[in-house]
C-alpha cells in the first residue's frame, strides 16, 4: 500500500503522519465504528495499520508508533479540541479561562475503564446541572439506547443558553457546504461529543503523566496558529483535530469504511507536507478577535483554511 515518495532533498514539516479515528464505546470493540489507526512513515508508505478495541491498548500502542526518538510526528484525532466560546469560563466561573482547564477538568472528573467502561454522560450530567445553575443553559444532550440520564435530554434542545451551537471552525466549515456535528451532541450516528470527552481526558493524561516519553504539543494552543505553527522541534509529537470527512475517502483501501478514512487522510497529509501545501494548513485566514477564540478555547480543525 505505498503512498507518495519522500523525494531527495523535499522539505518536510513531519517525518511520519498517525491518524486516529477514535470512539467513545463503553465496552471492548473492533471492526467498524470502534478505533483505527493509520501510520504513514517517513519514506512514504503505509507503516501500520490497527484496530485496537479499547482506548487504553490504543494509547499504548500510539506510543510505540511514533518511530525514531528525533522523529516529529503529526498525530491527526478525529475530535474537536474545545467547545464554543464561553464555555470555558462558565465552566469554571472565572474570566480567562482557557482550553487547559476544559480539559483538566475531563482528566479529573471522567473515568475511564481499562475495559472501556466510562462515565461520560454522569459528566454531561453534572455539567448541564452546573451550567444551569449558573444560568448558562444545559447544552449536552442525546444519550443512546434505552439508557436515561437525568439532566441529559434525548433530543436537541432549543436553544444552547450562552452557547454557539457550533465553534468558529464549525462555522467556516459550514460555509464550504460540509456539515459538521456539534460538540454538545453526545449520541447517534456521526457524533462527536462522546469521542471528545474521553480524547480530551486522554490527551491530557498522555501529556500529564509523559506516557509516550516525548515531547508533545497541542495545535493550536500550545504552538499559536499561523506560518511557522506546525514547525516543531525533532522528536516532537504535534497533536491536531482532523475531520475526516472534509477529504476524499478511498474506500478501495480496506473494507471496513474506517480503515479506508484513516489510511486515506493519513496519505493525502504525506502527499500535502510533501508539496508544501500542509504548511498553509496551520495558517487559516482568521481576524484578530476570532484568533484570540481559537488559542484560548476553541481550537481549529487542520485543513480548514
Amino acid at each position: 500500500m505505498d503512498v507518495v515518495r519522500r523525494e531527495v532533498g523535499a522539505h518536510r514539516l513531519f517525518d511520519r503522519y498517525v491518524i486516529v479515528d477514535w470512539s467513545a464505546h463503553s465496552s471492548p470493540k473492533r471492526g467498524r465504528d470502534s478505533i483505527w489507526i493509520a501510520v504513514v512513515d517517513g519514506s512514504g508508505s503505509v507503516a501500520h495499520l490497527s484496530n485496537p478495541s479499547t482506548r487504553h491498548i490504543a494509547i499504548e500502542q500510539i506510543g510505540r508508533l511514533l518511530g525514531d526518538a528525533d522523529e516529529r510526528v503529526l498525530i491527526g484525532w478525529d475530535f474537536s479540541f474545545g467547545y464554543p466560546a464561553p464555555f470555558a469560563s462558565a465552566l469554571t466561573g472565572r474570566r480567562g479561562a482557557a482550553w487547559s482547564d476544559v480539559w483538566r477538568w475531563f482528566h479529573d472528573e471522567v473515568t475511564d475503564e481499562a475495559n472501556n467502561a466510562n462515565d461520560r454522560f454522569i459528566g454531561a450530567r453534572r455539567l448541564n446541572q452546573s451550567l444551569a445553575a449558573a444560568g448558562h443553559g444545559r447544552p449536552f444532550w442525546g444519550f443512546p439506547g434505552n439508557m436515561s440520564i437525568s439532566g441529559v435530554p434525548r433530543t436537541r434542545p432549543q436553544n444552547y443558553g450562552s452557547f454557539d451551537e457550533f465553534r468558529l471552525t464549525e462555522h467556516r466549515v459550514r460555509s464550504h457546504g460540509h456539515r459538521p456535528f456539534s460538540s454538545w451532541q453526545l449520541a447517534y450516528p456521526g457524533s462527536v461529543g462522546s469521542q471528545m470527552m474521553l480524547g480530551m481526558h486522554w490527551l491530557m493524561k498522555v501529556k500529564g503523566d509523559d506516557m509516550w516519553n516525548r515531547p508533545i504539543q497541542i495545535w493550536p494552543f500550545e504552538t499559536g496558529i499561523g506560518p511557522g505553527s506546525g514547525v516543531v522541534p525533532k522528536g516532537t509529537v504535534l497533536c491536531a483535530e482532523v475531520w475526516p470527512s472534509m477529504f476524499h475517502i478511498d474506500r478501495s483501501r480496506h473494507e471496513v469504511t474506517d480503515a479506508a478514512q484513516v489510511l486515506s487522510v493519513a496519505n493525502h497529509l504525506a502527499q500535502v507536507d510533501l508539496s508544501g501545501e500542509l504548511e498553509k494548513w496551520f495558517d487559516p485566514a482568521l481576524t484578530d478577535r476570532e484568533r484570540r477564540v481559537v488559542l484560548r478555547e476553541e481550537g481549529w480543525t487542520l485543513g480548514v483554511v
